[in-house]
């Protein structure tokens, strides 16, 4: 084959080559403007955005909804006073933070201002005080627990969310305080060590329930008469002291 054909044919291939690239170029583009488009389309698309929103709200309902269970902890077990303390209008030696650690509790770093969490960095928060413990109900940052506060600041009730016991933290903070993980099991939570601080505990049982809701009430508001029950709870008191 002679040098110019040689060359002809080289110069055929470069310039196949050439409009290939070309026209792959020219497809590709038109394709990436269809994807955005599409991104656009998506934020637009009630459907999009109805879907959106239930799983925001269910994020909420998850970590924030009590049902009104407070009626039970509160009301009826008096959980509240236990976690006050006497000092804050409770009963016994309060709840500190540690304490609560202890039990499984879990605190979520990202609800404590920027100022508080470089305080307990630097070691100027007392976690062994029963005051902190309100501070952190008050900022919700207690996983799976919601104080309700009387307007002059004092706990009025605790109620109980699905995240106790189906959220815990990363511990990168520390153990017990970190960043939530939802949907994970708290497998550190001790619920005989957290119910062993209620003021009065027992069960009952009824086949009808708007009977068990009318006398849990006075059940309760007896045992509270009974003098044998406020020593033995004293004594509880003074052991936890």
């Amino acid at each position: 084959m002679s040098q110019r054909r040689i060359h002809m044919h080289a110069i055929a291939a470069t310039a196949a080559l050439l409009l290939i690239c070309l026209v792959a170029l020219s497809r590709s583009t038109p394709v990436r403007a269809d994807n955005s488009h599409h991104d656009a389309d998506d934020h637009k698309n009630p459907v999009v955005q109805n879907a959106t929103q239930k799983v925001l709200m269910g994020e909420q309902v998850f970590r924030f909804d009590t049902f009104g269970d407070e009626a039970f902890w509160g009301d009826t077990l008096k959980l509240h006073q236990a976690i006050e303390g006497a000092k804050l209008g409770g009963v016994g030696p309060g709840v500190s933070p540690k304490t609560a650690l202890s039990v499984g509790l879990k605190v979520d770093i990202d609800s404590l201002p920027r100022n508080l969490v470089e305080q307990i960095e630097k070691g100027r928060v007392n976690l062994d005080d029963p005051s902190v413990t309100l501070l952190l109900l008050k900022l919700n940052a207690v996983v799976g627990l919601t104080g309700v506060f009387n307007s002059s600041g004092t706990l009025k009730s605790v109620g109980i969310q699905c995240a106790l016991c189906h959220s815990t933290v990363d511990n990168s903070f520390t153990t017990g305080i970190g960043h939530r993980l939802d949907g994970w099991a708290n497998q550190d939570l001790n619920v005989g060590g957290r119910l062993s601080r209620t003021q009065f505990q027992y069960t009952l049982q009824d086949a009808n329930l708007d009977e068990l809701n009318e006398w849990a009430p006075r059940f309760f508001e007896t045992l509270k008469g009974l003098p044998q029950l406020q020593v033995q709870t004293q004594l509880v008191a003074d052991d936890l002291a």
